[in-house]
């Protein structure tokens, strides 16, 4: 149910009303969604830089269908930067951006020239970008604006899901020096031609990853809830 309630909330402005609103779905979504605007942003920000963490701001909104919509996403993120920077809390906060909410789905090169603006912008406020995976069919398309961008932007970051069975692969070309990768278990519904389907099967796609990646010279990010994915990762520093 979480991952429904997230994604639902990320994807249509009107069912976000309802999941937010529903006694059920409302403590999950407030648990990772801050708020609906830049000030939410920062107080929930702010909060966990001064308990010693780090954070990552993801514009959630609608999939983007025309260029108004993708160069008001891009917008969202300068602005943000801006008040992060301004807020004193660059470098420990960054932003994750979804290509898709970029113009990806109706023009590539359009999204990358967008994320390229929120990458130098991110730089100049003294933070990153991480890119965010989304389904498998846009793992190709994000990877390779993910090299482009880091030609330029070579702190820019990508995420993983140890749920595709192609991702230990994408572990091994990632896991490099100076590259950052968060590595997820996944949250789409995907083919079993594409995804492991059952929990232990993601489980162990994920430590296999995360040893990958944690043997390379690279720098990890591990992002699970899960006590024995993040067991295994304090085994690997150990």
């Amino acid at each position: 149910m979480l991952r429904n309630a997230i994604l639902a909330a990320a994807e249509s402005s009107r069912v976000a009303r309802i999941v937010e609103k529903a006694p059920i779905s409302r403590s999950v979504v407030r648990r990772f969604v801050a708020g609906n605007g830049t000030d939410d942003a920062l107080r929930a920000a702010r909060e966990l830089v001064d308990q010693g963490l780090r954070v990552s701001l993801d514009h959630l909104g609608e999939d983007t269908v025309t260029p108004d919509q993708a160069a008001a996403t891009k917008d969202e993120y300068l602005h943000l930067l801006k008040a992060l920077a301004d807020a004193g809390l660059t470098p420990a906060a960054e932003v994750s951006l979804k290509l898709s909410a970029l113009g990806q789905v109706f023009d590539q090169e359009l999204a990358y020239e967008h994320a390229h603006a929120i990458c130098a912008a991110a730089a100049a406020a003294g933070t990153t970008v991480t890119l965010d995976m989304e389904d498998h069919e846009t793992t190709d398309q994000t990877l390779d604006v993910l090299g482009r961008l880091r030609a330029d932007f070579p702190t820019t970051g990508a995420v993983l899901q140890a749920y595709l069975r192609r991702t230990e692969g994408d572990c091994r070309e990632l896991a490099t020096v100076g590259s950052r990768v968060r590595l997820c278990k996944g949250a789409y519904a995907e083919p079993e031609s594409v995804a492991f389907q059952s929990a232990v099967d993601v489980d162990r796609s994920y430590v296999r990853c995360l040893n990958i990646l944690m043997s390379g010279p690279g720098y990890p990010m591990i992002a699970t809830h899960d006590p024995l994915s993040i067991g295994a990762a304090r085994l690997q520093l150990a």
